[in-house]
């Protein structure tokens, strides 16, 4: 792992992190994860809020938190969301500033002091989020984004961008394939896998939205810290190695939420500027869109779900 030099000046009690991580059937990764942010000396408290996994993970976990003092265990006996579970971490997490961290991210030593000089550097700076980039180090999609609209996912779904990739108005979504930035730099959006920001502002802000079950309760947080008058800031130099699709969740779950939380997102922050017909007419467009999906991934998807289900019911 590349060790993040930086020299740092801010108050001690600002240097001073709790990490959240919220659990949901997450695989091997999860461990390095979890090694890896302990290893960070500004770390004062890990809460692990596990939402659910299999038995072995839960007995392991316990251990740790026995043995480990830093850790502090919230077992929310069902899954409550990614959302709400990073409210309810953040609930009794201690420190100033509060880092939340999907368990599928493994940091590079100094991650949290160089993430923390950005936040000196620029005292506008409400949120900031890291370099989402894959093992072999590819940047990857999502870690700076424009702000979410009904029309900006139009282009991104359509690639109108081919058509005139030089209009503004045509811009797409992601920024991932721009050129590359290794340095802090303002954005619209990063990504909720790797963000910091303080318990003042989070409170402000309060919190996530619990209604976004899963997904875009990134892109909300950030329209709402713009709102507020906050600034986004994408630490390029600090890089999130990110592994994908290590969580043993089925993709008919996944696409319910995704598709859920979309329609909610929309008409949460765009009623006033799109008429109702054009956000009940993509809503549902994205729910034909879901049953597509279901028809393909249900019945592969249909074992994994009853075992679920009978597991919790058994419980």
């Amino acid at each position: 792992m590349t060790t993040i030099n930086s020299v740092s000046s801010i108050a001690a009690s600002e240097r001073r992190l709790s990490a959240i991580i919220v659990i949901y059937y997450t695989g091997p990764v999860l461990w390095l994860c979890i090694d890896s942010v302990l290893a960070q000396p500004e770390l004062i408290e890990l809460v692990l809020v596990l939402n659910g996994s299999d038995m072995e993970t839960i007995r392991r976990l316990r251990e740790l938190a026995l043995q480990q003092p830093r850790i502090q265990l919230i077992e929310s006996g069902r899954n409550i969301g990614f959302a709400a579970g990073c409210n309810r971490g953040a609930s009794i997490a201690t420190a100033d500033r509060l880092a939340f961290i999907n368990p599928d991210c493994v940091l590079d030593p100094g991650t949290f002091s160089a993430v923390l000089d950005v936040f000196e550097d620029h005292p506008q700076a409400w949120l900031v989020g890291g370099r989402l980039q894959h093992p072999d180090g590819r940047e990857q999609r999502g870690g700076r984004r424009e702000i979410l609209s009904p029309w900006r996912a139009f282009v991104e779904l359509t690639r109108l961008d081919r058509i005139f990739p030089h209009h503004p108005y045509f811009a797409r979504l992601h920024s991932h394939e721009d050129e590359p930035v290794y340095e802090p730099v303002e954005v619209p959006t990063v990504s909720g896998a790797f963000m910091m920001i303080s318990r003042a502002h989070y409170e402000r802000l309060g919190g996530m939205d619990d209604n976004l079950f899963l997904h875009f309760d990134d892109a909300d947080l950030c329209i709402r810290v713009r709102q507020q008058g906050g600034q986004i800031w994408y630490a390029g130099h600090v890089p999130i190695t990110h592994y994908l699709s290590t969580s043993d969740v089925s993709r008919t779950f996944i696409e319910w939420h995704k598709t859920r939380s979309t329609s909610y997102y929309f008409v949460k922050h765009f009623q006033q500027s799109y008429p109702r017909w054009t956000l009940s007419g993509i809503s549902f467009l994205l729910w034909i869109r879901f049953a597509l999906i279901v028809l393909r991934y249900l019945p592969s998807d249909l074992p994994q779900i009853l075992r679920r289900w009978l597991a919790r019911y058994r419980g």
